[in-house]
């Protein structure tokens, strides 16, 4: 007695296996997606809370969520009660300085955004229009120098004149602010700072401090500025040019 065919079974709408293929591709490429994706712990952890406020299941990692991100703004708090300890520390000491030799007249620490800047009037570094550092001022730079290499600051150095010509030893008032802030630089090297942490930028006559009006202030106007820069700021301008 020959066997009986089991009844034939139902076959697969063609489009179907389209649809199959269409999600399979779809989960693939979210997938590859997710894994190639960078997360703000921070806005994970605030998405977790949210989804998870109120459950009590097997996912609620509520609390060591929470736990992790105090963590990281204690942490943060921390640095930053630090870095400002480290600034107020270096203003200080070169305040006691600048008012033990008596040069408040001449050299002068003034706050910033960045961190903190020396400004130091030409006539105590160099002579008129010239941009080789006089050996009067080699005490006052090596005080600047002793603090910003133990710092974690960068420096840049900035140098300034006033609107007259620049004299005998550069041809412009901009190579000789760009000259006296590579002078400044190159000493402090010498004196151990780090190069990466150096630069050096040259204004010339066009970003005067006062008018240049009068003698006096032209006088204010020749200077070269030290700018301490605090590393998170530092960071941040870098960060902020790559992109």
């Amino acid at each position: 007695m020959a066997k009986q065919k089991c009844p034939e079974c139902p076959s697969v709408p063609k489009w179907m296996t389209t649809f199959s293929d269409l999600n399979s591709l779809l989960l693939t490429f979210f997938v590859l997606l997710i894994a190639m994706a960078s997360f703000d712990k921070i806005v994970v952890m605030g998405f977790m809370d949210s989804l998870l406020a109120g459950s009590k299941g097997v996912l609620n990692t509520r609390d060591s969520d929470e736990s992790a991100r105090q963590q990281l703004i204690t942490s943060k708090q921390s640095s930053a009660s630090s870095s400002a300890q480290i600034k107020q520390q270096a203003e200080k000491a070169l305040q006691s300085y600048v008012e033990a030799q008596n040069l408040q007249q001449m050299v002068s620490i003034i706050q910033t955004d960045k961190g903190f800047t020396v400004r130091i009037m030409d006539v105590v570094l160099f002579q008129p229009g010239s941009y080789t550092i006089l050996p009067a001022a080699f005490p006052v730079l090596d005080r600047i120098v002793s603090i910003a290499v133990t710092s974690p600051f960068y420096i840049n150095i900035d140098g300034h004149t006033d609107d007259m010509p620049s004299g005998q030893y550069a041809a412009s008032n901009w190579d000789l602010s760009a000259n006296r802030a590579l002078s400044v630089l190159k000493y402090m090297y010498k004196g151990g700072m780090p190069p990466n942490k150096l630069s050096a930028t040259g204004f010339g006559e066009y970003h005067p401090y006062l008018p240049n009006i009068t003698q006096e202030n032209r006088a204010k106007n020749r200077r070269v500025e030290i700018n301490f820069v605090s590393p998170e700021f530092f960071e941040s301008s870098m960060d902020t040019e790559i992109k």
